[in-house]
C-alpha cells in the first residue's frame, strides 16, 4: 500500500513540473478582446483618495483569457502608447504575478486589427 502511495506521489509530482514548465514556455501572446479603464476613489479621513485601474482581457489562441493590467512602469516597445491600443490587435506581453494581478511588465502589438 505504501508503495502504492509513493508511486501516485511520485507521478503527481512529476505531472505538476511538467504542467508548470509547459505553462513557462508558452508564449504570453493574444487578441485583445476589451480594455478598461476604471478610476476608483474614497474618501479617508476628509480626503479623497482616488486611483485609475487600467486593464486588458487577452484571449490566446486555445481560448484561454487573461486579464492584464499596466501602470507607469510598463514598457510599451517599438513606439506604442497605451492610447493606440485597439480590441482586436494581437499583442506579445511579459508579465509579474502581483497581488494576484497579473501586471505587464513589456508589450508590443504584433499586427494591427482591421479599423472601420
Amino acid at each position: 500500500m505504501r508503495k502504492a502511495i509513493g508511486i501516485v506521489a511520485a507521478v503527481f509530482a512529476v505531472f505538476l513540473v511538467a504542467s508548470a514548465a509547459s505553462a513557462e514556455k508558452r508564449p504570453h501572446e493574444g487578441k485583445i478582446v476589451k480594455i478598461e479603464t476604471v478610476e476608483k476613489s474614497a474618501d479617508v479621513g476628509g480626503q479623497s483618495v482616488s486611483n485609475v485601474e487600467k486593464r486588458m482581457i487577452v484571449q490566446g489562441e486555445k481560448g484561454d483569457e487573461w486579464t492584464l493590467y499596466w501602470d507607469a512602469t510598463t514598457k510599451f516597445k517599438n513606439g506604442l502608447a497605451a492610447s493606440e491600443l485597439r480590441e482586436g490587435d494581437s499583442i506579445h506581453f511579459d508579465f509579474v504575478q502581483k497581488d494576484g494581478k497579473m501586471w505587464v511588465t513589456e508589450l508590443r502589438r504584433t499586427h494591427k486589427a482591421d479599423r472601420d
